[in-house]
């Protein structure tokens, strides 16, 4: 299939700002992010510190939007004047936003170049994984259909964990799929919450202390990998370095991870939009049954 020029496009909660690659053809699309009537684009006119410094010191719960279809398409129309024959798509899982919808709608205007759009059910780093490992398989002149094949894969075999400090910023953008179970108590426990099979945020714990909701996420990895011949660990936080640091002394009490090759970044800003400032998660790929 070496007739097949393929370009991978993602979108900016991929994390792939803070995630190290060599690869160039990956190609990003910015999401706009809004403190009340003041755009911003993720990465571009906000930077991630100067967001968590915002949200941690204003009382504003930011909102996102869809990055516009106008500039992806200026975007595909670049990429086909580049010579590429194929585009993959890896936009936010459709289940947390309508951006993989709205793709469809647009993915036919442009003549001579094939796109393909996968539903990723993730985003931040688990998405940033995924468009890595893809760009890779690209560079090993693999084809459009093994690169699918692996990212579909991907897409149904990660599960993460993660707490977040305050759930009123999941909770006023309607990201958290089964709130009001979790809203009655919310002043007196961490939430634990998943991804479910559709992408979408689920509550599936509700823990009394920080620290214990912390451990409880290590020891459910750390159960559910023990018999995996290979995985890929995952680290993921917002702007709170205590928090972050206190998370990470932990897992390492626990001397189960290499650190050295667990994927770690910061959560983007137009993810942190929608947890916060205190939130640490960690998971795992199954690469190896």
């Amino acid at each position: 299939m070496s007739n097949q020029k393929i370009a991978i496009v993602t979108d900016s909660t991929s994390s792939l700002d803070f995630l190290k690659h060599h690869y160039d053809n990956i190609f990003m699309v910015r999401m706009p992010i809004f403190f009340g009537d003041k755009e911003y684009i993720d990465g571009e006119t906000i930077t991630v510190e100067e967001f968590y410094q915002r949200i941690s010191t204003e009382n504003t719960i930011p909102s996102t939007s869809q990055p516009s279809l106008g500039d992806t398409l200026n975007l595909y129309e670049r990429i086909k004047a580049e010579g590429y024959t194929d585009i993959i798509h890896f936009p936010i899982s459709k289940g947390l936003s309508g951006t993989y919808q709205s793709l469809f709608s647009i993915r036919e205007l442009v003549d001579n170049v094939h796109v393909h759009i996968v539903d990723t059910k993730s985003t931040a780093v688990i998405l940033g994984f995924i468009v890595l490992e893809a760009a890779r398989l690209v560079s090993e002149s693999k084809s459009v259909d093994e690169v699918l094949m692996y990212s579909n894969y991907l897409s149904n075999n990660f599960k993460p964990y993660f707490m977040v400090d305050d759930l009123k910023y999941l909770i006023k953008n309607g990201r958290l799929s089964n709130a009001a179970g979790f809203i009655g108590s919310i002043l007196k426990i961490k939430p634990i919450l998943t991804f479910n099979e559709e992408g979408q945020i689920v509550g599936i714990e509700k823990i009394r202390t920080t620290k214990k909701a912390m451990s409880h996420i290590i020891e459910t990895v750390i159960e559910e990998t023990k018999n995996l011949k290979r995985v890929q660990y995952f680290i993921s936080y917002g702007g709170d370095q205590e928090l972050v640091q206190s998370f990470k002394e932990i897992i390492t009490e626990y001397n189960k991870f290499n650190m050295q090759e667990v994927l770690e970044c910061i959560l983007p800003s137009v993810i942190g939009a929608h947890v916060g400032c205190g939130i640490v998660a960690l998971g795992y790929f199954i690469l190896e049954k």
